[in-house]
């Protein structure tokens, strides 16, 4: 008896090998769904099917509302795509780390304004450095509303994203982000913290990052060291 692969097994094997192939190289867009369906000659949920588990195993990466990308054999965050710094991520993701200095919970009625809760509930506090080749760039300060308990945060200081830790541990995801980016001159903290010369110029950014119905879950304010980094932001219309 003769035995065929499930129409998303053969969609998946496909597409994979053309990647392997080099016909669809790094950062490459992938045929849309309605394309896929068309080629193949099949519905839509063997496509989804497929191209969920190239983004399971990293072989592609997806952007709401743009599409479905090769991936450049490194993990794709959707922090990724919405940082100016997303050329460096793309290519240096091996060299990126990042450890957490202070985890505790505050009370700050300014701060709890700013996120929609009340004034005298206790927020997550988190001071992070992500480091490039060892390197701190950036230094994070986050405020993040109370979703989950602070031992999750415990449980491994050098996790890679707020963002994704809030999708993986609670189902939380961000559809959009608010930047707000300014240059300042770095206090002795901030300088001593990014290994920086004191009074050094720093791009300085506060970011609110928002699930449905525009409720902010998490401002993070940072500041980073652009000697060796550049921020680039693309517009398309």
């Amino acid at each position: 008896m003769i035995q065929t692969k499930p129409a998303y097994q053969i969609i998946y094997d496909t597409i994979h090998q053309k990647i392997l192939d080099g016909i669809f190289q790094a950062g490459d867009i992938l045929p849309s769904e309605v394309e896929l369906e068309k080629m193949f000659n099949v519905s839509r949920t063997p496509v989804r099917q497929a191209l969920k588990q190239l983004e399971i195993n990293r072989h592609i990466y997806r952007v709401q509302g743009k599409g479905s990308f090769v991936a450049n054999q490194q993990p794709k965050e959707p922090w990724t795509s919405m940082s100016g710094f997303r050329n460096q991520y793309s290519t240096d993701w091996e060299k990126i780390s990042v450890r957490t200095i202070e985890l505790k919970k505050v009370v700050d009625p300014h701060f709890s304004s700013l996120l929609q809760v009340g004034a005298n509930e206790e927020l997550i506090y988190l001071k992070r450095i992500r480091f490039l080749n060892n390197q701190p760039m950036f230094y994070l300060e986050h405020f993040i509303r109370p979703i989950l308990p602070i031992e999750v945060y415990q449980e491994d200081g050098a996790f890679s994203s707020v963002q994704k830790l809030l999708e993986e541990k609670a189902g939380i995801e961000f559809i959009e982000v608010e930047d707000e980016l300014e240059a300042v001159i770095a206090d002795p903290y901030i300088s001593g913290a990014l290994q920086i010369p004191n009074s050094s110029a720093v791009l300085k950014g506060t970011r609110f990052s928002y699930t449905e119905n525009k409720t902010p879950i998490d401002l993070n304010i940072f500041y980073i060291n652009t000697n060796n980094w550049k921020y680039y932001s693309l517009y398309k219309y």
